[in-house]
């Protein structure tokens, strides 16, 4: 156990005195929230004032086209459509032409077939969905009037039902919440990408090691199995410290965000018309998410997280271990890498249909699984898990961990060692087996 501290101190100095280390950690942060901002801009430059053309026939349409910045409408006769049309050929004046006809009839039942839309390149959605929209707006509103409803009434005929579910195994209620899917995604997105990144460091730190042939003093005075467990731990010890980093740096970052641009946010409702842009939809949309948040099972979601946080990070990472151990290059650990990567996206991709069903056959499997086990347990956590499921996988991911470390240091002791020689998939096996 001493030799293991040492040798994780020695690779977490190691990896912290890094330039690379210390410029990421810093910068990371930073460069996400540039990179929003940037994504941002170009969203906002990539809008261009469109001009449209527009033929109303039958005059009901016209007042509810109104002018943007972003959209320009201008109105013209029937007679002018061949000009307009020609017009729309030569590209030079306009960018789009809407023709609406008069289908003689007050509820705009055949409108469908007969309106017509020109255009002279590819339009953006935002221009389409306006025209769209503001069309249907007017024909329910004819429809409307032709049926004898006031817009009150129309109001009151809306239902916008959201089921609260009471489980009578448990005792507890839920609300269906799209919060819950978003958490539970992105929860299992940190646990794979902190596999895939910190385990490919594990294995390229065991490969620098080994070419330069570090290792052979070093195992003079420790066990390959204990500098194999060093390393592991050493860089989950990094990676830790960097999320720490990264997590203070955010909030700082949020932090002095409202300090400076948080004025308009704490006005007052009223004042800058937040009442009036939240409809009563969207009041209860927001009402629905916030007891979505408070009715989740935050002490199951948090231990269910650490535990197959860290367990699948050491199950993997004892793999990566193996295979920077058993191969000279990074063009020889191409061949096992789709043994790592693919179980990773099955049980990512996997957690996507949990979601929908968090207690079907799908959910349960790869649940005891323990390649997938890590991403699928913490998303099933959302949602409730049965305690012997729970159970049960923990089970089989303990004695997984401790089978994945004792073949991979096997592999390791012998790997370590050897150079010049292209391993593969069953040669490993067989030095599991040997030594």
């Amino acid at each position: 156990m001493k030799n293991i501290l040492l040798v994780m101190n020695r690779e977490f100095l190691t990896q912290a005195r890094k330039k690379s280390f210390i410029i990421i950690t810093i910068l990371a942060p930073i460069l996400i929230l540039l990179a929003g901002i940037i994504v941002a801009y170009m969203v906002k430059i990539n809008e261009t004032n469109s001009k449209v053309a527009i033929i109303d026939v039958t005059n009901q349409f016209y007042p509810e086209f109104k002018s943007d910045e972003k959209h320009t409408y201008n109105f013209y006769e029937q007679k002018d459509l061949k000009a307009l049309k020609d017009s729309l050929i030569k590209g030079k004046s306009i960018d789009a032409l809407l023709y609406i006809p008069d289908v003689h009839d007050s509820l705009f039942n055949n409108l469908e077939t007969h309106i017509q839309f020109y255009t002279n390149k590819n339009l953006n959605k935002s221009l389409l969905f306006s025209i769209e929209s503001n069309i249907n707006k007017v024909i329910e509103n004819k429809r409307r009037i032709q049926l004898g409803l006031k817009k009150e009434d129309i109001q009151k005929l809306s239902s916008n039902i959201s089921l609260k579910i009471m489980n009578l195994k448990d005792g507890k209620s839920d609300i269906n919440s799209s919060v819950k899917d978003i958490l539970a995604l992105s929860l299992m997105y940190v646990i794979l990408m902190f596999i895939i990144i910190y385990g490919t460091r594990v294995m390229r730190s065991v490969m620098e090691e080994k070419n330069n042939r570090v290792v052979e003093i070093i195992i003079s005075s420790v066990k390959p199995f204990e500098l194999m467990m060093g390393k592991i731990l050493g860089t989950t010890l990094v990676a830790l410290t960097q999320f720490s980093i990264w997590i203070m740096m955010t909030m700082v970052l949020l932090f002095a965000g409202q300090i400076f641009l948080g004025k308009e946010l704490m006005m007052n409702p009223h004042q800058n018309g937040i009442n009036e842009l939240i409809n009563y939809d969207a009041q209860v949309q927001v009402k629905n998410t916030i007891d979505g948040l408070l009715g989740l099972n935050y002490p199951l979601i948090i231990f269910v997280f650490l535990f197959f946080f860290l367990a699948g990070y050491l199950f993997y990472s004892s793999f990566f271990a193996a295979i920077g151990a058993a191969v000279d290059n990074d063009t020889e650990t191409q061949q096992f890498m789709p043994i790592i990567v693919v179980p990773l996206m099955l049980g990512a991709y996997g957690c996507i249909t949990i979601i929908n069903n968090p207690e079907g056959p799908v959910a349960f499997w790869l649940s005891m699984i323990p390649f997938t086990s890590p991403m699928v347990m913490v998303t099933r956590a959302f949602y409730g898990i049965p305690a012997w499921q729970l159970i049960l996988s923990i089970i089989i991911m303990i004695i997984s961990v401790f089978a994945m470390i004792y073949s991979a240091a096997k592999i390791y002791r012998i790997g370590i060692l050897m150079y010049g020689k292209k391993i593969s998939f069953k040669e490993l096996i067989k030095w599991v087996r040997q030594s």
